[in-house]
């Protein structure tokens, strides 16, 4: 807290400002007086007195907040630009609540537990996560990038946006492009390097991860402070395991290299249900394991650890950003091929992919077609799930907010940034990290290097159509030629093997609880996508998932209890 003329400030923090040096001394200047040396806590509050509400677009870090002002009777909620940390908010009646996660607004607030939100469970089937509506009525998030203004006098609140990512450039070149790119990365990550506690990183052998780690590394030994300490996982699959590709970069690199199992404590069932006590809220992305796997090996040796999170979104990592080019250019021919000569149970197979392709090309627009790509669960499917009447619970929109009369894979990268990243990968990471006490910092999501992603036409992000081209471009100067030409191979799990063999069990038992039935949806249903996937008569693995989590989450919601502490090592 802080006294002043004005009135006290109290502020209540979960992240880290990275500028908190600069924007002290600009405050010194001001006139303010710090009791500490270096607490950017502190600068939240001498920030607000100084330039109000609008202080948020200083900040360059991971947050979220809620400052009150005891003068002028208002409190101030705030969240990030990307949304790498979470605010929750819980409306009821005059009483407003914040958190960072869902169960202390269930457990703690006059009123108990809301009902289910009819239409943020449409959103689940349809994308595998919900929006900023939660699954429970009177619970949302506050959306990255925007600040909330409560005034306790009035009662009323309203919520503004801070920031926007910037509209792409019809100007820009590749004159000193991979330079100024690599200035404003190394940048990111250094600013990270600051911590009071031991830091490390994730290394998948990835590009986005591979690149942090080196610049990193560099950076610590120039300190004085290296090796870097790495930190990747093993997969109990060939086709799923990158733990080759990120012993190659630690060695190239020269970092501190430390591999783990992929393996629970115990086993997934008792994972999945301890991880949804934390965060309460499902999510149909299995990656969530190894995650928490990864983040709680790693928590045993550090407190701090770097991702290359936000490298795929940014700089056009996914297939589905070349399916939309071409789409583009050959959707006229492409949506008249038969696609029931297309089969194969193997969704990652070359000719499932062309399938979702031609599929998508049958569609009219680039948001529809989009969706096509995207959808966990299509429109008839979740009509046979046995929701009725859907469209009255949420009206039909393929992708909402997507944005118009933009290049159409630029429109999809953006869509991505703004819904995809925040509401899916950066959920996960945050839930499975902090699950254990583990702060990940992502430097591909400083607000500068966003803004130079965002700004960039994808023909110089990815030059000649090629994923990541211009990180490629980066990773050449530095990494073995053997990291930079492999392609993306995602942190997955054989978890559709697992539906087979130690998932069934608990899988057929939630399938016939008469859990999914009070949510309105039809248990036989869920039977025989399991029964499908375990006859190897389709590959149901993530809509299996899905209402697997979706299961357990409710059973939890019936009977909720107060998240678990941090498992710290």
């Amino acid at each position: 807290a802080a006294t002043g003329s004005c009135g006290t400030l109290t502020v209540v923090f979960n992240g880290e400002i990275y500028n908190h040096r600069e924007l002290r001394d600009q405050l010194e200047k001001f006139g303010h007086q710090f009791k500490t040396d270096h607490s950017d806590t502190e600068v939240l509050l001498f920030a607000y007195r100084q330039w109000g509400p609008q202080f948020t677009k200083r900040l360059r870090g991971m947050f979220s907040f809620a400052l009150w002002d005891d003068g002028k009777k208002k409190l101030l909620l705030a969240r990030d630009r990307i949304g790498q940390k979470p605010l929750f908010i819980r409306q009821t009646g005059k009483a407003i609540c914040f958190a960072s996660q869902i169960p202390p607004l269930l457990t703690t607030v006059a009123g108990g537990v809301p009902k289910v939100n009819p239409s943020a469970l449409l959103t689940y089937l349809r994308l595998g996560y919900t929006s900023y509506d939660s699954l429970l009525d009177d619970i949302h998030e506050l959306m990255p990038g925007h600040y909330m203004i409560v005034d306790h006098k009035s009662g009323k609140h309203e919520t503004n946006p801070f920031w926007r990512p910037p509209e792409p450039s019809r100007h820009s070149s590749d004159l000193n492009l991979i330079d100024d790119t690599t200035s404003i990365i190394t940048e990111a990550i250094n600013y990270r390097l600051e911590a009071d506690v031991p830091l490390g990183a994730f290394l998948s052998g990835g590009i986005d991860s591979s690149l942090v780690t080196y610049y990193a590394h560099n950076e610590l030994m120039r300190r004085g402070q290296g090796p870097l300490k790495t930190f990747s996982v093993k997969m109990p699959v060939v086709e799923y395991d990158e733990s080759d590709a990120a012993r190659m970069v630690a060695e190239h690199v020269g970092t501190d290299h430390t591999q783990m199992q992929a393996s629970p404590d115990n086993d997934v069932f008792s994972d999945l249900k301890f991880l949804i006590s934390v965060y309460g809220e499902p999510t149909a992305d299995s990656s969530i394991l190894p995650t928490y796997w990864l983040s709680k090996e790693t928590r045993k040796h550090l407190r701090v650890a770097l991702s290359g999170d936000g490298g795929d979104e940014l700089f056009g990592g996914y297939d589905r950003y070349r399916a939309m080019r071409l789409l583009q250019k050959h959707r006229w021919w492409l949506k008249h091929v038969p696609a029931e000569m297309l089969n194969s149970t193997n969704p990652k197979s070359k000719v499932s992919r062309v399938k979702r392709l031609i599929d998508a090309a049958r569609q009219e627009d680039a948001p529809t077609q989009y969706k096509s790509m995207m959808h966990l669960f299509n429109e008839e499917q979740i009509k046979e799930l046995g929701i009725k009447n859907h469209d009255a619970a949420q009206p039909y929109v393929a992708m909402p907010q997507w944005p118009e009369g933009v290049d159409p894979v630029h429109a999809a990268m953006r869509w991505d940034l703004m819904h995809y990243l925040p509401m899916e990968v950066l959920r996960k990471v945050d839930r499975a990290s902090m699950a254990v006490g583990l702060e990940v910092r992502c430097p591909l999501l400083d607000s500068r290097v966003c803004e130079l992603a965002t700004h960039l036409p994808p023909a110089l992000v990815m030059p000649s159509g090629q994923p990541k081209g211009l990180l490629r471009q980066i990773a050449a100067q530095v990494l073995p030629k053997e990291i930079v030409k492999r392609r993306k191979q995602g942190f997955a799990l054989p978890i559709g093997h697992w539906f087979k063999t130690q998932l069934r069990e608990p899988a057929e038992s939630l399938f016939k609880s008469g859990t999914l039935g009070t949510l309105g949806l039809d248990e036989t249903v869920a039977q025989r996508l399991l029964a499908e996937h375990v006859n190897d008569q389709a590959d149901n693995t993530h809509r299996l998932f899905a209402l697997l989590e979706l299961t357990i989450w409710k059973q939890w919601v019936d009977h909720p209890t107060p998240p678990p502490p941090a498992k710290t090592v």
